[in-house]
């Protein structure tokens, strides 16, 4: 049989290999019709046989390109950060609140002095136009917020706060509260104290332990699924 076959290319003039190709495309083609009809007529099973089958004989079809979000996600967290930072700039509060676009979302962090008294969780008036502006940008947006306490490592030990912990996670919560006060579904809120476990300098010097000392609102990125 396949001494013919090889007659007949030789004598239309067809390349040698065609014919040897043109067998293993017919047993591959059996193949798949044996599994196509050794299983039940189901497009979960039948899709993939047919794509492989596509693949093999040059006639894959073009399908679409697969959504790559990361760019989009990127954009929306630049510009909910230029938004926020537009605020902290115009009340002249750039060296005590930093906003930045990190991995999984926004970070701004706040310095605990303008947001509360040593010692307390009380949120000091004075920040309540910043805290708005913050609001008013995150009723625009879905994406899930959490709002973090850290502390120096200075120990407190009060009636009302046994240590950092319940200091931190208390100043947390005082945020939290007024966001959701101000209408930010609390569906969409997350509380985290970390007292002195987390601080972004060494507790060695009165600036680092001040600068340890803050509140970060973490804005997750928006899910586009």
């Amino acid at each position: 049989m396949r001494e013919k076959r090889r007659k007949k290319a030789e004598e239309s003039g067809d390349p040698v290999w065609l014919t040897t190709f043109a067998d293993a495309m017919s047993l591959m083609l059996t193949f798949f019709v044996m599994i196509f009809a050794a299983t039940s007529l189901n497009k979960a099973k039948l899709e993939p046989a047919l794509g492989s089958l596509r693949g093999a004989l040059g006639m894959m079809e073009k399908t679409k390109p697969a959504i790559v979000s990361a760019p989009k996600v990127v954009k929306e967290n630049q510009l909910i950060a230029s938004k926020i930072q537009y605020s902290v700039v115009s009340r002249g509060l750039s060296k005590q609140v930093k906003v930045k676009v990190v991995k999984g979302g926004v970070r701004v962090s706040l310095s605990s002095p303008i947001l509360f008294d040593l010692g307390k969780a009380e949120l000091k008036p004075e920040i309540f136009s910043l805290l708005d502006e913050i609001i008013l940008v995150l009723r625009k947006v879905p994406n899930e917020i959490v709002v973090e306490g850290h502390t120096d490592n200075l120990p407190i030990h009060t009636q009302r706060f046994p240590s950092n912990w319940e200091l931190s996670s208390a100043r947390a919560i005082s945020v939290a509260r007024y966001f959701i006060n101000k209408g930010i579904s609390p569906s969409r809120i997350g509380v985290v104290g970390y007292a002195d476990s987390r601080p972004l300098f060494p507790n060695d010097t009165p600036g680092h332990r001040a600068a340890n000392r803050r509140v970060e609102i973490f804005i997750k990125n928006k899910d586009f699924s």
